[in-house]
């Protein structure tokens, strides 16, 4: 008797506090953003590295992650995607499959690597603040 009494008051306090779904998930994305934004640019790489060199899964991400790429490089996985489908008849070939064979090579991943790539990663964050 006691515990339905307890789970009626908690129902009916609930009931009055009740917020929307949508509101609530726009304020976690709107906290994770600001605090994208509030971290510091200068802080160490060596943690998310170590993690990176570490034990790997080959098993496939559950939801889909997205990113922007450039009109070419959009153009130049199409064209990836037909060489395989065309040229070797593998006709299951997709723009993930493409793309997950290009980045999955651990020698991207070095900081020597990242490094060279320090000036064009730099160009694409210009290009994008300026919107180019």
């Amino acid at each position: 008797m006691n515990l339905e009494k307890k789970q009626k008051g908690k129902t009916s306090s609930s009931d009055e506090k009740k917020t929307p779904v949508i509101q609530s998930t726009n304020q976690s994305t709107r906290q994770s953003t600001e605090q994208s934004i509030n971290q510091s640019p200068h802080r160490s790489i060596e943690p998310s590295m170590s993690h990176l060199s570490g034990s790997t899964s080959n098993r496939v991400m559950d939801k889909p992650r997205g990113f922007y790429i450039t009109e070419h490089l959009n153009q130049q996985i199409d064209e990836a995607v037909r060489y395989y489908q065309e040229k070797h008849n593998l006709k299951k070939v997709d723009r993930s499959i493409v793309v997950t064979t290009l980045l999955d090579n651990e020698t991207n991943w070095t900081e020597e690597t990242l490094d060279l790539l320090l000036d064009k990663v730099i160009r694409q964050l210009t290009n994008r603040l300026t919107n180019r």
